[in-house]
């Protein structure tokens, strides 16, 4: 056969894939189709109960499994077949394109729209429209690549706040008398403290006993947060309880006090500043008044400056920029849960990814596996994260775990006007939605 002879190449047939609800979106497809409207054949569609049912986890699988992109639809708000589905999914799909954002992912293979069961010519419209975009953009390599990524190079581990601090310093003689007090009296059974670690260069979180009451206290250490503790069932049954506490315990507290983790009534707090210096014996209420009035309310609270700047630097950069560095990023991680096991707020009985029935995510530490990993775990804690830096500072490979974090905070207060651990009254940001919440990249 000669070269002019030569059978042109297949024109590029994107995989598409439709996450519709059953009630609106579906329908408005099956009109399309008694209508005898069109569109492209390549769009698989799957369909589920409500937009309120798609979850996040759904995309970013469809997108590993090959997908060039994804589009979901539902009924338009206030329409919903189960009265506020949408009104939440609204508000979960705007905290996850703002985290996809921030790691460079492609927006543009992401789409959403309101479309109800009598606007098949909509849906045909739409689904038109997104498969010139996708055919225009080509094959979405770049997650390919990640995806199909089998044994990650591991770089060398960077050492973390938390292994660079130095031995741990004694605690302020006058919070140590303070928990002797309180234990002595009765006032609290147990009290989760930092102590002298014989073993490593910084301080260990535990709890105490009344009988351990002379065990030599220190000072916390820069990374670590001691609420993680208070979710521990023993710890838990020994009730009422002490705890000492900086601001980052005071805001994940009033977390899980908003979820019903734990009883403000059975806590005391030993409240000291970010250096170890004793401030007062008091309650949670009390507390969480006094440092509501010392956080400036135009930025998430507990994030420090150093890690809002990082933030920024990382969002100027071009989005290839932002995709190559979470990339290398997810590349070094282990797998080893150190950011799970030191966050305050990670803590269901039991994780997405220990969960095989269905398996939705590789549990290897591989490309489509870490990757999936940090942006679930990430999204589980829109709303929740009070950024203490604990799971940046425990990773062993020195991930800056709080940048993701520190994306979803900043969502939640441009959107929504929320900042975690700052009111315990409320309900949780991913639990609650306003009809007036809005999300203009809707169509």
């Amino acid at each position: 056969m000669s070269e002019s002879a030569q059978p042109a190449p297949a024109a590029f047939e994107p995989r598409i894939v439709a996450f519709v609800c059953k009630w609106c979106t579906y329908a408005g497809a099956d009109l399309a189709g008694t209508s005898r409207l069109t569109y492209p054949p390549y769009v698989r569609t799957i369909m589920l109960p409500c937009t309120g049912r798609i979850d996040v986890s759904f995309v970013l699988r469809a997108f590993l499994d090959g997908a060039d992109g994804v589009i979901v639809s539902g009924c338009h708000p206030g329409d919903c077949h189960y009265t506020a589905g949408n009104y939440r999914a609204r508000r979960r799909w705007t905290l996850f394109r703002d985290l996809l954002d921030a790691t460079g992912f492609d927006l543009n293979r992401l789409e959403l729209a309101w479309i109800s069961a009598a606007e098949g010519a909509k849906w045909v419209k739409t689904i038109q429209a997104f498969s010139d975009k996708i055919q225009a953009l080509g094959p979405y390599d770049a997650l390919r690549q990640v995806a199909a990524q089998q044994s990650p190079g591991l770089a060398p581990a960077a050492a973390s706040a938390a292994t660079v601090a130095g031995p741990a310093q004694p605690a302020d003689p006058q919070l140590s008398a303070a928990i002797r007090d309180a234990l002595a009296a009765g006032k609290i059974k147990a009290v989760a403290a930092w102590t002298h670690n014989a073993t490593l260069s910084r301080p260990r979180p535990g709890w105490l006993l009344p009988a351990e009451a002379a065990v030599e206290l220190a000072a916390p250490g820069p990374a670590g947060n001691l609420a993680r503790l208070l979710k521990n069932p023993k710890l838990k049954a020994l009730a009422p309880l002490g705890l000492v506490a900086r601001r980052r315990e005071i805001l994940a507290l009033n977390v899980l006090v908003q979820e019903a983790q734990i009883d403000p009534a059975q806590i005391l707090l030993f409240t000291v500043a970010d250096d170890g210096k004793f401030l007062e014996t008091t309650d949670l209420p009390a507390a969480t008044a006094a440092l509501a009035r010392e956080l400036p309310p135009a930025r998430p609270a507990g994030f420090s400056d150093a890690t809002l700047k990082a933030l920024d630097d990382l969002l100027a950069r071009p989005p290839a920029e932002r995709w190559s560095f979470w990339r290398e990023q997810s590349a070094k991680c282990i797998k080893c849960y150190a950011c799970r096991g030191s966050c305050p707020q990670c803590g269901c009985a039991q994780c997405f990814t220990d969960k095989n029935q269905p398996q939705w995510f590789p549990t290897a530490a591989d490309g489509a596996g870490n990757l999936s990993w940090h942006l679930i775990r990430a999204f589980h804690l829109a709303g929740r994260c009070v950024g203490c830096g604990a799971c940046a500072a425990a990773c062993p490979e020195g991930i800056p775990l709080d940048l993701l974090n520190a994306a979803l905070a900043r969502s939640a207060l441009k959107h929504f006007g929320h900042r975690a651990g700052l009111d315990p009254a409320g309900l949780p940001l991913q639990a609650d939605f306003l009809p007036a919440d809005q999300a203009d990249f809707i169509l």
